[in-house]
């Protein structure tokens, strides 16, 4: 289904896409969990990350920093750094 969340991508990214993605994620969860990142840019983070479902409408810093570690987590399973998916995966 093309609207599913949990469906695979039509066209994958490339390894290094992935793994620069990966990077990337790790420094903005940095300066998000620091709080040295400008609120407007932490508020449009988190904003994409409730379109997506990703996380909830209500949430806080915490919640934020645990969604984009999920998130690196997935990433980092689809490039094979795990033999299982994290547990952000698996659905309850």
């Amino acid at each position: 289904m093309a609207n599913d969340p949990a469906s695979a991508v039509p066209n994958p990214l490339q390894r290094r896409d992935a793994e620069v993605l990966i990077g990337i994620l790790a420094v903005l969860d940095g300066v998000i969990w620091g709080g040295s990142l400008d609120e407007w840019t932490t508020s449009k983070v988190a904003e994409r990350l409730v379109q997506q479902g990703l996380l909830t409408a209500d949430h806080n810093r915490d919640d934020v920093h645990q969604a984009l570690e999920d998130l690196n987590q997935r990433l980092r399973y689809a490039v094979g750094e795990y033999d299982n998916p994290p547990s952000s995966i698996v659905e309850p």
